[in-house]
């Protein structure tokens, strides 16, 4: 496999800055205090250890690459580099999305095995007012040739905004001087108004914008630029399966940055991680992320060609013939996830979909038929004639009902609110569950690893099933 079998976009529980960006989406919402930097938190709920085993790539289903990224200064965060170098040892690719001013964590990387350099990336996020102001411009051009020098790839990448209009062309030459390319540019987005669709974050008109940032000749902008507007919600988008947005403090893990939690890494790393694709389910008009959703990951690849490759929006070619991209990073940015995968079926998207709908829309009391010969054949298989639903929402009276079409006794269902709840069967706490059932389906699969593993501790003797198991693993 020349590619990445997943792009597992990753956060990193750190909020400190030793910067101060005007643009910087913290300071968008008013929030500075995020960005102090505190070494006394807690920053990870598991161990080392632990994390690296519940990451491995027969877990993960091949080799995937961790994009790291903080909400401040990803190289700050504690135990970064044994992470990194971890996750590289179980056979991962890492990038890591950073501000490249903290020499002594560059020192680090560039001291490692050339072997496991081929496997580093580094998306120089490139704060060129900030830096200058602080005095660390050479730092950070220094820290960038150091990367190169030592054969990790990198990207130098610039933010639009309204800040730096007056020096451009300052910018542009630094750059070629001590990059020898102009950097690459991502749109910067207006966090704080809300609306149906996204919104540069700029006084410029839409054609000064696209001049000004244009100018830079970035693969990356142009196709931002194309594509923040188009739709994808139509399309059957494999987020979710090909890429997904994971938390490293937590093991959370969800489709993109604005869906639901799926499941989490973290919490029962002895059984498959059970996956599910977004479909045709988005309840978003535009892509948060479609600049490596949909031509990194390949999300909507059955309906949507993006027209570029990967490597176009991190690679440059220098005056001196030399690239920013290793030949072993360009190989793997050559390829989408999606080629790695096989497609669902029809029966697979219209049962992903009819669960997806009742999730984002509620449940009209209607059954999807193929739902109904699903469980039909998932019971008949499994011999399950006495059940019980955990999580009584709209997914869970969907199952339910379910379960009584196709002629199962629903004894009661399970829901920590009990007692606010009011339905057609008995409704019991996790605690007080009868001892005589063949199994218990849990509706809630965001939570499912937690509430599997409480139900085997206290309840041994009863099958439990999560309503993804429906899909028997395909994913």
């Amino acid at each position: 496999m020349a590619g990445i079998y997943r792009f597992i976009n990753t956060t990193i529980p750190t909020k400190g800055c030793n910067l101060r960006c005007e643009y910087c989406y913290v300071r968008q919402w008013g929030e500075e205090e995020r960005l102090e930097i505190d070494t006394e938190k807690t920053w990870y709920s598991y161990s080392l250890d632990h994390m690296l085993k519940a990451l491995t790539v027969e877990r993960m289903g091949g080799v995937c690459m961790f994009n790291l990224s903080a909400e401040g200064e990803t190289l700050l965060s504690p135990y970064l580099f044994e992470i990194v170098t971890g996750l590289i040892q179980n056979g991962h690719y890492v990038a890591i999305i950073s501000n490249c001013t903290v020499t002594n964590e560059i020192k680090k990387y560039i001291s490692l095995e050339q072997e496991m350099r081929n496997h580093l990336f580094f998306k120089a996020s490139f704060h060129y007012r900030e830096l200058k102001k602080r005095g660390l411009l050479d730092t950070y051009s220094r820290n960038i040739n150091l990367l190169k020098d030592n054969g990790i790839s990198f990207s130098v990448e610039l933010v639009s905004n309204d800040y730096i209009l007056g020096e451009i062309e300052e910018v542009k030459t630094y750059s070629m001087r001590e990059f020898g390319a102009l950097p690459h540019v991502l749109g910067g987005r207006e966090e704080t108004k809300k609306g149906k669709y996204p919104k540069y974050e700029t006084k410029l008109s839409d054609e000064e914008f696209h001049n000004v940032w244009g100018a830079f000749h970035s693969p990356l902008f142009d196709f931002q630029d194309t594509d923040y507007l188009t739709p994808h919600n139509k399309d059957f988008c494999y987020a979710g399966v090909y890429t997904g947005t994971f938390d490293l403090r937590t093991g959370d893990f969800s489709a993109c940055p604005g869906n639901r939690i799926i499941t989490n890494f973290f919490e029962d790393i002895d059984n498959p991680i059970q996956f599910l694709p977004v479909g045709n389910m988005c309840p978003f008009p535009f892509c948060f992320c479609g600049f490596f959703l949909q031509v990194l990951a390949g999300s909507c690849c059955e309906t949507y060609d993006p027209g570029y490759k990967f490597f176009e929006f991190r690679d440059r070619i220098c005056t001196d013939g030399s690239h920013w991209l290793t030949p072993s990073i360009k190989e793997v940015f050559s390829h989408t996830c999606a080629e790695y995968h096989e497609k669902a079926n029809e029966e697979q998207k219209q049962l992903i979909n009819a669960f997806l709908d009742i999730v984002y829309h509620g449940f009209d009391n209607n059954i999807d038929s193929e739902i109904i010969k699903t469980v039909n054949g998932f019971c008949e298989h499994r011999k399950i004639n006495r059940a019980a639903v955990y999580g009584v929402s709209d997914l869970g009276k969907m199952l339910v009902k379910a379960l009584e079409e196709v002629g199962v006794e629903v004894v009661c269902g399970i829901d920590k609110n009990y007692e606010k709840i009011q339905y057609s069967i008995p409704i019991v706490s996790p605690e007080n569950i009868p001892g005589d059932l063949d199994a218990v389906l849990v509706s809630a699969y965001g939570s499912y690893t937690s509430i599997a593993n409480y139900l085997s501790e206290n309840y041994p003797n009863i099958k439990v099933f999560s309503i993804l198991d429906l899909l028997e693993n395909y994913f």
